[in-house]
């Protein structure tokens, strides 16, 4: 951990490091904050202080931080390998390196003895982020949750506590009171260059991250481990499958819009170490996925109907589900009835499509958009029983191909009005007009997570309405 030199520093963007520490050792990252060698490791506090752990691949948390700096905040950030740091200011910043038990007593001293008053991440199903929000809920201390959105492309995902199944809102409809329309919320912002940007900060992340990072960062890697070699392979396979794939993905899509329309289903397949095929998915996997909905559909669906799965852009360089379709298509003889996809537009095979089946996937939000039958597998944020069919068991989805249901229009549109509302802001996290309106955005939503949360001291109440500029009505009880 880099810590603060002086503790009479003020809130400035050039508070720089004393030095680094490592988990574990006399001089580490975790035994400090215990040896009680210094009364204050940080600055004086005279701004709302803020916490920036993990985020989107690319310059996006870098950036934020320098805004909320320049914006009434003291804002911090925690680096957890070489590819955080290479999108991380050297000033304000802190690196950890050791085990989950020392990352969770190391931040749970930090946010105690230092006055953080708000914590951001991105992806809250990463282990870290998971222990981060239980060692700040303990403190009492609002966690800022973003994802990609919900609804794509032009908006994130920003909510407090969590995100998909963990989102607040998870499983639930909307209030009875609830009746603003969508144009009224947010407004999607388009980012042209968005996926571009994506693949670039991507590559030099886990670049970096695998080339420089210690042993020890290498235990809360996030993703699975692969050889920098074969990461580079994969997306070269992607690449070149996206364009020689081209006219064989036009193909079938013409032939199933002319030809079958509203008599095929269709399966968005995740990234295989997307982490809402954890504990979320149900004990789902694509390849389990794959099999039953294949052996199901070639014994109920009714006959002449088809069966299509997309594979998910990401995951085009690095999948061989391809080949498992195939075999097991051939073996339930169903092998001219099931296709796959790795290009093209899922909204528009949805609209057109007799149903929909996923695991957790956000696509379930476009079957819902079009009033298309939705058959989920796992815990989503829109599992429930008045909105999709909500598969217990395997042999469940044996039913969805004859009786699947719609949820009523009206009902359908307050649902996805409510999340505009309640999950979404325009913007995007990796192209440049984007990040713009995103950072805005999220620094109003630190604004009023800290405005509406109950503060125990005064001077706390003081530093937040002296912020912002404006006097805020804050709940002291």
């Amino acid at each position: 951990m880099n810590m603060p030199f002086d503790a009479k520093s003020q809130n400035t963007a050039n508070s720089r490091p004393e030095r680094d520490v490592v988990a574990g050792k006399s001089k580490g990252l975790i035994t400090l904050p215990f040896m009680n060698r210094a009364k204050h490791r940080f600055p004086n506090k005279n701004f709302p202080r803020v916490v920036l752990l993990q985020g989107p691949v690319g310059s996006f948390f870098k950036r934020a931080q320098d805004h909320l700096n320049t914006n009434g905040f003291d804002a911090w950030r925690i680096c957890f390998n070489a590819g955080d740091r290479l999108y991380s200011r050297s000033e304000k910043a802190m690196n950890f390196s050791g085990s989950p038990e020392n990352w969770r007593s190391w931040f749970s001293a930090i946010l105690k003895d230092n006055g953080f008053d708000a914590v951001v991440l991105f992806g809250s199903e990463r282990l870290i982020h998971r222990i981060a929000v239980e060692c700040a809920e303990q403190c009492g201390i609002p966690v800022l949750c973003l994802e990609e959105g919900y609804i794509r492309p032009g908006y994130v995902t920003m909510e407090l506590g969590g995100n998909n199944w963990r989102s607040p809102i998870a499983g639930q409809l909307p209030p009875r009171s609830f009746h603003s329309p969508r144009k009224d919320g947010p407004k999607a912002l388009p980012a042209p260059g968005s996926f571009s940007a994506m693949a670039w900060g991507a590559f030099q992340y886990f670049t970096i991250r695998a080339l420089i990072s210690t042993p020890g960062e290498r235990r809360l890697f996030h993703k699975q481990k692969r050889t920098l070699l074969s990461e580079g392979f994969y997306w070269f396979k992607n690449y070149y499958r996206k364009f020689a794939h081209v006219g064989r993905n036009y193909r079938i899509s013409e032939r199933l819009l002319e030809h079958h329309d509203k008599r095929f289903f269709i399966v968005p397949l995740q990234v295989h170490d997307d982490t809402q095929l954890g504990r979320a998915a149900n004990s789902w996997n694509n390849q389990k996925l794959i099999l039953k909905t294949i052996v199901s559909f070639a014994r109920n669906a009714p006959e002449g109907y088809q069966l299509v799965f997309k594979i998910h852009p990401m995951e085009r360089g690095h999948t061989r589900d391809w080949n498992f379709i195939r075999q097991v298509s051939a073996l339930n003889d169903v092998k001219d009835r099931v296709h796959v996809l790795d290009g093209g537009s899922l909204s528009l095979l949805t609209r057109h499509s007799a149903g929909m089946i996923t695991i957790n996937s956000t696509s379930g939000l476009s079957a819902l958009h079009h009033g298309v039958p939705l058959a989920v597998m796992g815990q989503a944020l829109y599992r429930h029983k008045e909105l999709a069919f909500c598969v217990e068991k395997g042999i469940d989805l044996d039913k969805f191909w004859l009786d699947g249901f719609v949820a009523p229009e009206a009902e359908r549109h307050r649902y996805l009005s409510w999340i505009h509302h309640e999950c979404l802001v325009g913007g995007d996290f990796y192209a440049k007009d984007g990040v713009e309106a995103a950072i805005g955005a999220l620094r109003l939503k630190i604004e009023n997570a800290l405005s509406s949360k109950t503060l125990p001291a005064e001077k706390s109440a003081r530093i937040i309405t002296a912020a912002f500029g404006q006097a805020k009505q804050i709940n002291e009880k």
